[in-house]
């Protein structure tokens, strides 16, 4: 093989993994979209009633309850409703620059008792309240909607926006992410 064989051998070899690099990097590209897309598919599903219900009691504490506990009816407390809106580049974080928020983050909720959510999400893109401790995963379209929270267990849980908006507001208790206190 000739000097000048050898060159141009070696041009095309690098034009081939060149070339090659791109198509495996527009690959992976598209693997990752098709991957976000599928998830957000999924979080719309899995919360299309806008409700998110835990049960917290196993199934031998429901067995060992009176049979007049079962069979009473309970006077059904007034649904409270909570009143908050998402809004984007609202609050200022600590470098002073605005970010994604809810205006209200902290939910009080009593075990079993229904928390209406009444929720203006002035963004064009849809957000989430999701806590996996307690399965929430309520996904919040743009505009004004009412979405019910009912938690059957007790405690203090983390939730954050799930889907992809402020990367800072998303790990940033206050802003795209706050606390449920159920009592």
């Amino acid at each position: 093989m000739t000097d000048q064989e050898r060159q141009d051998q070696q041009r095309f070899d690098d034009a081939v993994a060149k070339k090659g690099k791109i198509v495996l990097q527009t690959l992976a590209g598209l693997g990752i979209l098709a991957a976000v897309l599928m998830s957000m598919v999924a979080l719309n599903n899995s919360s299309e009633k806008h409700e998110a219900t835990v049960s917290a009691k196993p199934a031998s504490a429901a067995a060992a309850a009176t049979p007049a506990a079962q069979t009473a009816p309970a006077s059904a407390p007034a649904t409270k409703t909570v009143s908050l809106k998402v809004i984007p580049e609202y609050k200022k974080g600590p470098e002073g620059k605005l970010h994604d928020a809810f205006t209200v983050t902290e939910f009080a909720v009593k075990v079993g008792q229904p928390l209406k959510l009444q929720i203006d999400n002035t963004d064009t893109a849809p957000h989430s309240i999701t806590a996996p401790m307690v399965g929430v995963n309520i996904i919040v379209q743009p505009g004004v909607h009412t979405y019910t929270l009912t938690v059957n267990k007790a405690g203090k849980f983390q939730w954050n926006c799930m889907l992809p908006c402020d990367d800072w507001a998303m790990q940033n208790t206050g802003f795209m992410g706050g606390y449920i206190t159920a009592t």
